[in-house]
């Protein structure tokens, strides 16, 4: 089964499994790792600059040492803020061409798995301890939310449940058609086996 362009699902005797693929449009993506090359290179012509080659460009002025001092501060600076754009870029560009979200219904829990390569912890949730499932609020006007949300991020959730008090969520950049789709489906799935393990019970 298809919920909306990135959402399958696929029932077996003993779990149902559903698998939720990014996506971003071609042109957007071909773009962004044009953009990450660029960025890549100025970081590391910085680093050059840290490692030796600042002491090597000329500098004019009577106050040469202090002058240097500065232009090193500044390129520790940037490079500070270079590392952090650049993790955040390039597991983005891998999330985006090779990861996905798994998630998988048995009898007893909801397991979920973020993974790239096929590389992921997998956490499961007993359907016992899971409150309050229900759609992510975005907030329009959090910068926050706008800045997950932006290219170079992986994005906010679009479903979200309590389990033990601590808020838990899946479902990156889904629109809220496909989430609402997704959350019912998941809620019709959780309440047949909660139904199957009574009557086992019983």
């Amino acid at each position: 089964m298809q919920i909306g362009d990135r959402i399958t699902t696929e029932d077996h005797p003993d779990k149902t499994t559903i698998v939720i693929y990014p996506k971003i449009a071609p042109w957007k993506l071909a773009l962004f790792s044009l953009w990450i090359a660029g960025f890549t290179f100025v970081g590391f012509y910085m680093i050059w600059i840290l490692l030796g080659g600042v002491y090597s460009l000329e500098v004019v002025g009577d106050n040469v040492e202090d002058i240097r001092d500065q232009q090193l501060v500044y390129t520790i600076v940037f490079l500070g803020f270079w590392a952090y754009f650049e993790y955040k870029s390039v597991k983005s560009l891998l999330w985006f061409r090779y990861g996905m979200e798994f998630i998988k219904l048995d009898r007893d829990a909801l397991t979920h798995k973020r993974s790239v390569f096929g590389y992921g912890k997998a956490h499961s949730y007993f359907y016992d301890n899971m409150k309050n499932f229900r759609l992510f609020e975005n907030d329009a006007t959090s910068f926050g939310q706008f800045f997950e949300n932006a290219i170079w991020s992986q994005g906010t959730d679009g479903l979200i449940f309590s389990h033990f008090g601590k808020d838990k969520s899946f479902g990156r950049r889904l629109d809220e058609k496909s989430a609402k789709l997704l959350l019912r489906f998941i809620e019709d799935k959780v309440k047949t086996c909660v139904k199957r393990n009574l009557r086992m019970l019983s």
